[in-house]
């Protein structure tokens, strides 16, 4: 193919160029794209550029956006901090100065060159009584932030970060209708809400996720019912992206940061512009369990990162299993056949290995609590309805277990599996049955969350919507919807029952800070986490 001059350009040929020009995309791209159909350099185009004046053509962008149109991020950066800016608002500037002092200390004592990616959000309020006929027709964003926007797509790794998604600040879920975006990469939208999900995806795929940023700047929404609820699920938050040496991603992290400006990401507390490291945390939320499915290389990787984090207080929610009296199996023949193989059809050998592992988690993990869950239930279901007769290498394990339920008040300790941790632990762990409270800072942290309003089922968008303060477990999804937290799993991934279709199942846990704000935590499917820590 030969090179194109400026004379060989057609009519069709140069409204190709302007349309291109105009196209809301980086400049790189846009270089990448005319250079490759007219096989010419990137300072020919350039040049063909300022022979037609396309800057003297009228943009429907501010200048400032026109600016970030053009900004890419370095080829070293190895760390990029996301947040979203609202126009015609004012900025937290000691949470953009602890923001910068985060980036200088990524950059400088870590080795790690850091960005900072400032998602620009338009947002009309009518009843914004500061506006005057100027401002209603123009958009604008503090000069503080000019360095920092970015538009367009982003591109980081495998991670796209979406700076003209054009979502509302008023929108109740944000991340809904862009999954297609995701493509194969994870995907990070700038709003007001700080929300997180894992995608469905085939077994040995990638995992893919979306999450929101937060914001950096202050609540400014209309007078109106939309605007009333925005302004309460307004959250000041970021996103971590940290590029690995294979040039993917760990999995995007969200930081949620109080009104003073400070956070806490991990280990690295953030204040007055000053990083130092936490001694302890609030309390640690762990994966759904189930002992006889753990995932052991997992679990050791998970003690590492909590005797960084020194919690006062652990939550274990699905302890048991289950699996030899799960009712949902108990007709598939082949699968019964296969524990009895197997060995793992003994009841009270899984219960024991529960119990051992409880004994395990206690030595390392300050106060534990485990939460009354739905897998624990399957004890007393299997007890109420299935025959001894009928499984005689369970009978002795069967009437043992019956006998308890038959001549123990078990008001006090919610069900059968809840007496026998009493009884093995004395107190040491604590069970915590349907109905109380645990309360970890402002999270409830005492429900499995299987169960919702009134009887109905619960869900992690379900309790989202009552502007509660939760973190949970049963879903195996993890999740951040307004203040609901969903943890996900520390047992295998890959199990008999979720085989089918697709699956969103992550490892991920939960960590109160002493600054009294939660972080989601989820690896990779390697069990990494973070490389700043």
């Amino acid at each position: 193919m030969t090179k194109t001059t400026f004379k060989d350009l057609t009519p069709e040929n140069i409204e190709y160029i302007k349309h291109v020009y105009y196209q809301e995309m980086l400049h790189v791209e846009k270089m990448e794209i005319l250079s490759k159909k007219f096989n010419v350099a990137e300072r020919t185009i350039r040049g063909w550029w300022q022979k037609l004046d396309l800057k003297k053509l009228s943009t429907d962008l501010p200048y400032q956006l026109q600016k970030a149109l053009e900004r890419t991020l370095n080829k070293n950066t190895k760390v990029v901090l996301v947040t979203t800016a609202q126009n015609k608002t004012s900025v937290n500037n000691d949470f953009l100065n602890n923001l910068v002092a985060y980036k200088d200390y990524i950059t400088n004592q870590l080795g790690k060159e850091t960005e900072i990616v400032i998602i620009p959000s338009r947002y009309r309020n009518p009843t914004n009584n500061i506006e005057d006929e100027k401002t209603k027709t123009s958009d604008w964003w503090e000069d503080s932030l000019d360095d920092y926007l970015f538009y367009g797509k982003v591109n980081f790794g495998n991670t796209l970060i979406s700076c003209d998604s054009h979502i509302s600040p008023t929108a109740k879920d944000p991340l809904n209708g862009y999954e297609i975006l995701a493509s194969d990469n994870h995907l990070v939208l700038g709003h007001s809400k700080v929300h997180w999900k894992t995608l469905p995806r085939f077994r040995d795929a990638p995992l893919r996720t979306m999450c929101t940023t937060g914001y950096i700047t202050s609540k400014n929404y209309s007078k109106s019912k939309a605007g009333s609820v925005a302004h309460e699920n307004h959250c000041y938050g970021f996103v971590v992206l940290e590029l690995k040496d294979n040039e993917s991603c760990y999995i995007p992290r969200n930081v949620k940061v109080k009104s003073d400006g400070s956070f806490i990401d991990i280990t690295n507390s953030v204040s007055n512009s000053k990083v130092s490291k936490i001694e302890e945390s609030l309390g640690f939320i762990y994966g759904d369990f189930h002992a006889r499915q753990i995932n052991r290389d997992f679990l050791e990787e998970t003690k590492k990162i909590v005797s960084l984090l020194n919690p006062k207080k652990s939550v274990i929610h699905d302890a048991l299993d289950s699996s030899t009296m799960n009712h949902h199996e108990a007709k598939d023949m082949f699968l019964q056949r296969q524990k009895i193989v197997q060995g793992k059809h003994l009841i009270d050998e899984e219960i024991e290995e529960c119990l051992d592992l409880l004994a395990e988690i206690k030595d390392c993990c300050g106060e534990v609590y485990v939460i009354e869950s739905n897998h624990d239930l399957f004890l007393d279901k299997h007890i109420n309805e299935v025959s001894w007769k009928r499984d005689l290498h369970n009978s002795p394990a069967y009437l043992k277990l019956a006998l308890i339920q038959q001549t123990i008040d078990l008001t006090e300790y919610g069900n059968v599996f809840g007496y026998l941790i009493n009884q093995r632990f004395n107190g040491d762990i604590k069970y915590v049955k349907m109905g109380d409270s645990l309360y970890i800072g402002d999270y409830q942290c005492g429900q499995h969350n299987d169960y919702g309003a009134n009887g109905s089922k619960g869900s992690t968008k379900g309790f989202g919507r009552m502007n509660l303060k939760l973190i949970g477990g049963h879903a195996h999804s993890p999740m951040l919807f307004n203040n609901v937290t969903t943890v996900g799993v520390t047992a295998n991934l890959k199990q008999w029952y979720n085989r089918k279709g697709l699956s969103s199942w992550a490892y991920a846990h939960s960590v109160v800070h002493p600054n009294g704000k939660n972080q989601l935590l989820v690896f990779g499917d390697d069990y990494t986490l973070s490389g700043l820590i």
